[in-house]
C-alpha cells in the first residue's frame, strides 16, 4: 500500500478571498481517490496532490487502506509530533 499527501483549501467563514489550508496523509494508491477522500473529509472545494507517501510512512502514522489523517492545519502546525530518535 502506498498513499498521497493532499492539501485542501477551505474558505474562512464564507470569505471568498480568505482561505486556510489542511494537509492530509491519505492511504490509497490512487491520487484521484486521495483527493476525493480529502475533499469529503474537509468540505473543501479545492485540493492539490503534493507527493506520494511510501508504505513505511503510512505505517508510522498508523493508517490502514482508505484512511486519512490531518498532518497540518494553518492554526496548528504540526498536528502530529515529529518522530524522536532515542
Amino acid at each position: 500500500m502506498e498513499g498521497w499527501m493532499v492539501t485542501v483549501a477551505i474558505e474562512e467563514d464564507g470569505d471568498d478571498e480568505a482561505f486556510r489550508h489542511v494537509t492530509y496523509a491519505v492511504a490509497t494508491d490512487d491520487p484521484a481517490e486521495a483527493v476525493k477522500l480529502s475533499l469529503k473529509d474537509s468540505g473543501a472545494k479545492a485540493a492539490m496532490v503534493n507527493c506520494p507517501l511510501e508504505e513505511e510512512q503510512l505505517q508510522r502514522l498508523g493508517l490502514q487502506p482508505g484512511e486519512l489523517i490531518a498532518l497540518h492545519r494553518d492554526e496548528v502546525d504540526p498536528i502530529i509530533p515529529r518522530p524522536r530518535r532515542h
